[in-house]
Formats: C-alpha cells, structure tokens, sequence
C-alpha cells in the first residue's frame, strides 16, 4: 500500500499542475521551501521525505526500492496527464528513475529537472568519520570545506569515532539550534548513511528520452555531471554558487527563474 505520509505539502494552492520534488540525500523535502516560495502563488509544490526521517520507519538503503516506492505513491496521491518532477543532488537521481518508470507504466513526464546532480559510480562507503563529517557539512550547508568550527571539534575526535561520540560534542559545542541534539542528529544521520550507501552501490542505466534540464552549481565538478548518454534530450543551464549556496540569494531566485521557464516549456513540449 502506498504511503502517502510521504508526499509534504509545500504549497497547496494554485491552478498549475502540481510540482513534485524530491528529497536529497538529508531526506528532508524542506530544502525546497525557499524555491517554492519563488515560483509563484499559482504552482502547486510537494515534497518527498524519506523514509526514516521525523517518522519511524527504517531507512532505505537502495535507490531502485525508492524509486519503486516513490512512484508507485505518487501515481496514487495524484493520478495526472504529465507529471512534474524536480530533485537535487540524490534527487535528482531519484526522479530520473521515476520517470523511467512512469514512461514504461504509460503515464506522462511534462518536465523532469535535475538540479546539480552527481552521477554515481558503484565505490566502497567511506570509513565512518568522512560519512560523519559529510553529514554535519551537509547539515550546515556547507559543499565542499568543513567549517572551522566542525574542523576543531573533528581534531578531537578519537581515531575510530563513532556517532553517539560524534554528536554528543557537537552538542556541547553549540554547533546547531538546541533542538537539533545528539539523539535527533542521530536518528537523521541513519537516513543520511543509508542514502549515501544507497548512491555509492549503483550505476545508472536506461535512458529517459523526454525532455529534461539540468541546473548545475558553477562549483560542482561539472565532468561528474554528465547526462546526456541517459538524457539525450537534456537542456543544461549553470547558476553561480556551489551545491548548497545555489539555493540562496540571488543563485536561488536565478534557479526559481529556471524552472518556472523549464516547468513552462516542458509542459508545452509535451502536449500532445
């Protein structure tokens, strides 16, 4: 049975056809708050949110079995003539398989947008202080340098930390508002980890032939980033930033920009 809980209203209102993001590897659909309120009182928004997290579900450490389950639960919540889908980083990889799927179950994608979407490569996860140490710069929103704060917490660090240790420091230490405490960092970092398995354990197949957009950050390493053997008919755009300040400021209204165009001709492209 579909679980509907998944699907978070960002915004309800609007005659548009309804946008659906999809999460990053946080498993948060609230990165998309800020894009939502840019894209006009007519559009529609909802977010997907992972299993695991702010619910008690297990974390789901496979991008087919989401995949699966992320379709499968969006054509009940909303059955549609030409769906919309958006995902950034790990969600991007998400609504390019659900597109895939809802082609080959003869539904229709009027737009499919990746925003600043790595491409995976089937490698070992990294040993548990890098994933630790990815997971608190992605909760800081930070891509690529670790914050001089976090760094002098990491120095000491026991050898083979582990993330009760972890978290308890960071804490103490005021990293983050007093309800994001060691037990609440914990319960996400689970979904955190799983996603991050989940993308260094597959190689993307299969192409989607429809039109899609990629909106790349001008710092991401734009040679991991290449879809066009999966997307042949893919339009690339670039927004200056790096893959989490793309989302503030004026990079973020220059993306909100870029998908209401994308959203438009998408739809137009495919009517019949």
């Amino acid at each position: 049975m579909p679980d509907l809980d998944r699907v978070v209203p960002l915004r309800t209102g609007g005659t548009l056809e309804p946008l659906f993001c999809v999460h990053a590897v946080s498993g948060s659909a609230y990165s998309y708050a800020g894009l939502t309120r840019l894209l006009g009182p007519d559009q529609p928004v909802y977010g997907f949110e992972a299993p695991g997290f702010d619910n008690d579900r297990a974390p789901v450490a496979s991008l087919p079995v989401l995949a699966d389950e992320y379709t499968e639960t969006l054509r009940a919540f909303q059955p549609s003539d030409g769906y919309r889908l958006l995902g950034w980083s790990l969600g991007g990889l998400l609504v390019f398989e659900m597109a895939k799927r809802l082609v080959a179950d003869g539904a229709k994608v009027s737009s499919l947008i990746l925003v600043d979407a790595g491409m995976p490569s089937v490698l070992p996860l990294p040993p548990e202080r890098e994933v630790l140490l990815r997971y608190l710069r992605d909760m800081m929103g930070s891509s690529d340098e670790t914050p001089h704060v976090l760094s002098e917490l990491a120095d000491r660090w026991p050898s083979e930390v582990t993330p009760k240790v972890a978290f308890e420091a960071v804490e103490q230490a005021g990293v983050f508002p007093e309800e994001m405490d060691a037990e609440l960092l914990a319960q996400q970092y689970e979904v955190f980890r799983a996603h991050l398995s989940a993308y260094y354990s597959i190689e993307l197949g299969g192409r989607y032939d429809g039109p899609a957009v990629h909106i790349l950050a001008s710092a991401s390493p734009a040679e991991e980033m290449r879809w066009q053997r999966l997307c042949p008919n893919l339009t690339e755009y670039t927004v200056a930033g790096t893959h989490h300040s793309m989302w503030t400021g004026d990079s973020l209204t220059t993306l909100a920009g870029l998908v209401r165009q994308s959203l438009t001709t998408g739809w137009r492209r495919a009517a019949p």
